[in-house]
């Protein structure tokens, strides 16, 4: 029997302390079948967020076979997808206040069911309950002409009051139009803003000038604060007076957006920047 010197016990038991150490806190990290993704956009002035896992085709037939027809899905792998909103929004024609929640879907040939559910503590689509529904409205698939390998949300064809969301896999999409409370959330901040002097504000009032007239709001009220802000700035810039020159032109005041619009060239043109003499030089040529 081999006899270890004392300075070789100590060795032997601090390596094998090592050993157990390592193996305790090893782990082998692998690919996820199904990569976790977050999709984040402002629409307006709404955060939107949509968490979840992303499955691939693999040469599998996916709806009506991977996901049944008729059954609750968790919209996705692994834990049901989750949306949140920042704001009070309307998805589907549905009213859905601000917070997150799990979202399901029920597939079909024709028709779609999308599900708002309060919960988002379960795993898949296991316990499941109609009485957590929050709201449910009915979509129309489309084919796509394309295939998409793996499961994809987008939201697009954004304005300033909404956008659509869509869910795209393999050759199918469904959109949901969403809409978001701008016009609610500017017009609080500039009636309380209003007769403050911070509503004085060259950038504040070109700000909400512009919003209104972009809203398609009182273009006379536009006119006046875009103006005022021209005024008052101590450096007039070129995207003010072009800015004042389209609220003119829709105004029908072509000679005032005349000048305007060689106020905006002069500036531009100082300024070096080629896109707004483009914008002003537009401008001149439809008047």
């Amino acid at each position: 029997m081999i006899q270890l010197m004392p300075f070789q016990k100590r060795a032997a038991l601090a390596g094998f302390a090592m050993f157990l150490s390592v193996s305790a806190s090893a782990q082998l990290n692998t690919p996820a079948a199904s990569p976790h993704s977050v999709l984040e956009q402002t629409v307006g002035l709404t955060e939107v967020a949509i968490d979840y896992s992303r499955p691939s085709i693999k040469g599998r037939e996916i709806f009506g076979g991977l996901v049944p027809y008729g059954e609750v899905w968790r919209t996705g792998a692994n834990q049901p997808s989750k949306i949140s909103f920042s704001d009070d929004v309307t998805l589907g024609g549905e009213a859905i206040p601000a917070g997150q929640y799990a979202l399901y879907t029920i597939p079909g040939k024709n028709e779609w069911t999308v599900i708002v559910y309060k919960s988002t503590d379960l795993w898949g689509s296991m316990g499941y309950d109609p009485e957590g529904d929050l709201v449910r409205f009915k979509v129309e698939p489309t084919r796509l002409e394309h295939s998409v390998e793996s499961m994809t949300f987008s939201i697009d064809a954004l304005r300033n009051d909404g956008a659509v969301l869509s869910l795209d896999w393999d050759r199918t999409r469904i959109s949901m139009p969403l809409e978001v409370p701008t016009a609610q959330k500017v017009m609080a901040q500039i009636d309380e803003l209003k007769g403050t002097p911070a509503f004085e504000k060259p950038s504040v009032l070109f700000n909400a000038g512009t919003y209104y007239h972009e809203a398609g709001k009182d273009l006379e009220t536009a006119l006046q604060w875009v103006s005022k802000a021209c005024e008052s700035s101590e450096r007039p810039a070129y995207w003010m007076f072009a800015r004042k020159a389209r609220i003119e032109v829709d105004l029908g005041m072509n000679e005032a957006a005349k000048a305007s619009a060689e106020k905006t060239l002069e500036l531009a043109t100082a300024g070096g920047n080629p896109d707004y003499q483009k914008i002003a030089q537009d401008i001149l040529a439809k008047l």
